[in-house]
């Protein structure tokens, strides 16, 4: 008998991970790599961003891939009677079928980990590699678009000779006290400055203008240098949820929950002096941190019910599977998957937006992963009943 489980098992391991491979290199070197490279992106660059992009697509395409490997076998093994035979045996086809939901319920809890690597690793690496190279993405966009916009910079140019931008007119947002910027030149060159997180403008013959403030014109060369990032103490304060560690969240939920209870009681206090200018300054600082609140707190219960879609999937698909009766796994798995299409996703919308708006924020999310499992675990008695 266990000969049998580790069979199943190693099966659909060994498709699970060879649709997981297909899967990757058709997203990144037939998807993202092309279109970086159309982009006019250096290869260089586009491939120092595949590391950093697999974890976003691993979250994605753990579920469907497994779902495509419980169907490919678990199909195949009802078309060529091995489900009859194990009966036959007098063994209870669940046998078989419980090593797989223990797969299936480790790859959920991979995959709530995977958020976490996502969030400390892949995008902070990711942020850091466009800014030590946005001169030369910015340069390739150039070439290839003729306009570029990022970082609040926005650059449009009659023409790129090599490294040379001709005729550029450069825009530069207003940040803290500085007005914005605009700069045009006969002439321009991009530098990084990886250690200081700056863009350097080496401009000739132009002129630069900070609205409202003054106009300079210079004949010869001039360099303008734009910070891309400005050093924070506590930048986990100003992060998204999304982009927060699971171990820091909890303490960013006492954060927000502090100065939540402080602002209403400001406002409460203010309402009552009948001052309108503040009472609405402060309902708007009020409303951002209880935005803010309620999406931490949905944030690690997101996470889980989005990783155990993964023993949802399976829940749907053995059942399927054993019922249909058809060697085309395709078919199959389109079976399967067209009704989570469906229901499934738009239920773990629904239940998010619904979380985020501070409806039991931890239970919400759920919502979709409660449909599936009840819907999954009904087919599977009738299943193994028969």
């Amino acid at each position: 008998m266990n000969t049998i489980k580790r069979y199943v098992v190693f099966d659909i391991l060994t498709i699970f991970f060879v649709t997981i491979a297909i899967t990757l290199l058709l997203m990144t070197l037939g998807g993202g790599a092309k279109e970086g490279i159309r982009q006019g992106l250096p290869p260089s660059v586009v491939l120092g961003t595949m590391p950093y992009i697999l974890p976003e697509m691993l979250r994605f395409t753990i579920p469907g891939c497994l779902l495509f490997a419980v169907c490919s076998v678990f199909g195949r093994m009802t078309v060529s009677n091995e489900i009859v035979a194990i009966k036959s045996l007098g063994i209870n086809p669940l046998s078989i079928v419980w090593p797989v939901l223990v797969v299936a319920y480790l790859l959920s809890i991979a995959t709530f980990g995977i958020y976490d690597v996502c969030a400390l690793w892949s995008r902070p690496n990711l942020r850091r590699l466009v800014e030590e190279s946005v001169d030369q993405i910015a340069l390739g966009y150039l070439k290839a678009n003729g306009s570029f916009t990022k970082h609040g910079i926005s650059i449009v140019v009659k023409g790129v000779d090599g490294d040379r931008l001709l005729q550029p007119l450069i825009n530069i947002d207003g940040r803290a006290d500085a007005p914005p910027i605009t700069l045009t030149a006969e002439e321009a060159r991009l530098r990084a400055n990886e250690d200081a997180g700056t863009l350097r403008f080496e401009c000739r013959n132009g002129q630069i203008e900070a609205t409202g403030k003054a106009c300079l014109r210079f004949p010869g060369h001039f360099a303008h240098d734009v910070v891309l990032r400005e050093p924070e103490l506590h930048p986990e304060n100003r992060l998204s949820p999304a982009a927060l560690g699971s171990r820091v969240i909890p303490k960013q939920i006492t954060r927000e929950t502090a100065i939540v209870s402080d602002l209403r009681r400001k406002l409460s206090a203010q309402r009552g002096a009948n001052q309108e200018a503040k009472t609405a300054d402060l309902q708007r600082q009020f409303d951002s941190h209880q935005a803010r609140l309620y999406r931490l707190q949905t944030e690690i219960p997101r996470r889980f019910s989005n990783g155990f879609g993964c023993l949802c999937f399976a829940l749907i698909g053995i059942p399927v599977a054993m019922k249909g009766r058809s060697s085309d796994t395709m078919s199959v798995f389109f079976c399967c998957f067209m009704p989570i299409l469906l229901v499934y996703y738009p239920l773990l919308v629904v239940g998010e937006n619904i979380a985020r708006e501070g409806f039991y924020p931890g239970l919400s999310v759920w919502l979709a992963d409660a449909v599936l499992l009840v819907i999954g675990a009904a087919m599977m008695l009738r299943t193994m009943r028969r």
